[in-house]
């Protein structure tokens, strides 16, 4: 869990539990998921799901994240030949 605790008074083994490295790691991740959820939800047309039953707001939620993966490479390949055309 790396969750921080909220309001109260912290114990010395939860203080010294969120100085670990394995805590503020799993900050790091937690904020990276929830970032790129937030890009699936802004621009990716995730906002509203109109598939029925769990099995396709699955596949739905595949696709758009599909969908980011693929445009993430395009951006990253389109970057990646202008440079090169500016060097040449």
């Amino acid at each position: 869990m790396c969750i921080p605790q909220r309001g109260g008074t912290k114990s010395p083994e939860r203080e010294a539990y969120e100085k670990s490295r394995e805590f503020k790691d799993g900050q790091r991740f937690r904020a990276g998921i929830e970032g790129r959820i937030s890009v699936l939800f802004r621009g990716r047309g995730m906002k509203r799901c109109l598939a029925e039953g769990r099995e396709r707001f699955e596949l739905w939620v595949a696709a758009a994240v599909l969908a980011n993966n693929l445009m993430k490479i395009a951006a990253l390949v389109t970057e990646r030949s202008s440079r090169r055309r500016k060097a040449a």
